[in-house]
């Protein structure tokens, strides 16, 4: 099994910490982000991991060379920041398999989730958790287990599952990130070719999690302080 690690952003909302580093090596209790994600895949089952960087990428090649608990790592550098599927896009010539797992550089999450990914059937899988205020986040609208439809910030919610940034994916994938069109800022995004996926009549279920978390500022970065020392992440180099 391989694995995309998405790695190129700069973090803005977490500076000053990433003004100097790169938001994949920002630390969690001593422990950078990126270790704790490679650890994890490892324990999956992931034998090659693709890491595609951009801002101080050298820190992050320094930092995490070519092998990681076990895991060979290869890197692939996205020129411009223009989104998520771009960023995936600079890893297509790395993956062969029929399917692989796609996440950020800034999830943080209990370590069995990767493998309850795995147990799926279904074409693709998405990472969820329920929310009290689905008006902040992408939902998951769904029927039974599958995913019908991804919705930004909808006004009115179908459901309470919030798109978090792990995901199984096809290889189809690539080809239908190629096709969705750039929007505002010139950017494209990874959910909008999964929903192109899903209206071609591929199936992906959901796998929930109950602590899933995003850290994109600095108060969900003291959030995972906590939540890494409850699921036993922190401190473990």
């Amino acid at each position: 099994m391989k694995a995309v690690i998405l790695a190129a952003g700069r973090g803005t909302r977490l500076a000053p910490l990433t003004d100097t580093i790169p938001k994949a090596l920002v630390p969690i209790n001593g422990r950078a982000m990126l270790d704790i994600i490679l650890e994890q895949l490892s324990f999956a089952g992931v034998t090659e991991a693709v890491i595609v960087v951009h801002y101080l990428k050298d820190k992050i090649i320094a930092a995490i060379g070519n092998e990681r608990h076990g895991i060979k790592i290869k890197y692939a550098e996205q020129e411009k920041i223009n989104g998520s599927a771009p960023a995936l896009l600079c890893a297509e010539p790395h993956i062969t398999d029929e399917k692989f797992i796609t996440l950020a550089c800034d999830s943080l999450f209990e370590t069995d989730l990767l493998s309850r990914l795995l147990e799926h059937d279904s074409d693709g899988v998405f990472t969820c958790r329920e929310v009290e205020d689905g008006r902040r986040y992408g939902i998951l609208e769904t029927s039974g287990r599958r995913v019908t439809r991804i919705i930004e910030k909808p006004e009115n919610p179908p459901t309470n599952l919030a798109n978090f940034s792990v995901y199984l994916l096809p290889h189809d994938i690539f080809d239908a990130c190629r096709q969705v069109p750039f929007g505002k800022n010139d950017e494209k995004w990874l959910p909008d070719a999964i929903q192109n996926l899903i209206e071609q009549g591929m199936i992906f279920t959901f796998e929930k999690s109950a602590h899933i978390l995003d850290i994109g500022t600095n108060e969900q970065l003291a959030e995972a302080q906590e939540l890494a020392k409850k699921l036993n992440l922190a401190n473990a180099e």
